[in-house]
């Protein structure tokens, strides 16, 4: 039996698994990637120390490019957020909650980018500064914060705190992710996971014409 998982889960998108290695990646994350694995069975109710949640990926290949035919490339907030909410990676006390990280994997540009975007995302307005500066009073202004902070668990967490980041760089060589599992970018927008000897290759290259489901 293969120690590595491949899974084509629609154009632009596919699934990488090694269980020895604790791994499932999202590969691609255009609009509705969440939904494309829900349908795959890919994300699927489950219940963990008696905690009902949702399985899933916890590292996500981003693309090399921003656009492709004309549709974004990397909207990696919804998955993130299915992984620090529905999964419970983030939840305090939760048994899916193990230190665990989720992990952005793809060039400094497009990490540092979905990170601010995940961030402002999940949070949105991150001060009462910045709220008074929408026209709100400061008393609304310190009661939304009060609210805020209530559901981010107390403080606002700095983009690193919530994820982990694995830079690929231009060189072609192998990458350790986690677990002695590797990936390496091979050319344009393809990279190649490997694990114990085995090798998968992922291409997030849309073919001319080709659009995201």
């Amino acid at each position: 039996m293969g120690h590595i998982t491949k899974i084509e889960v629609t154009p632009g998108i596919s699934w990488i698994e090694i269980p020895d290695a604790d791994l499932r990646v999202l590969c691609g994350c255009p609009a509705d990637s969440v939904k494309h694995l829900a349908r795959r069975a890919l994300i699927r109710p489950t219940e963990v120390g008696g905690v009902a949640c949702e399985s899933g990926p916890n590292a996500i290949l981003l693309s090399d490019v921003m656009v492709q035919n004309g549709a974004f490339c990397n909207m990696a907030e919804f998955p993130v957020l299915q992984m620090l909410y529905r999964q419970g990676m983030l939840l305090p006390n939760h048994p899916n909650n193990k230190g665990i990280k989720p992990l952005l994997i793809g060039r400094r540009d497009a990490v540092e980018s979905q990170m601010q975007y995940i961030y402002r995302g999940n949070y949105g307005l991150i001060s009462e500064e910045e709220i008074r500066a929408t026209g709100a009073s400061p008393e609304q202004a310190r009661a939304m914060m009060r609210l805020k902070l209530r559901f981010a668990f107390g403080h606002i967490q700095h983009p690193r705190e919530m994820l982990d980041a694995l830079v690929l760089n231009g060189s072609p060589g192998d990458v350790e992710i986690r677990g002695g599992a590797t990936v390496r970018r091979v050319a344009h927008n393809v990279f190649e996971f490997g694990f114990r000897g085995e090798r998968e290759r992922v291409d997030l290259n849309l073919a001319p014409f080709e659009v995201y489901e």
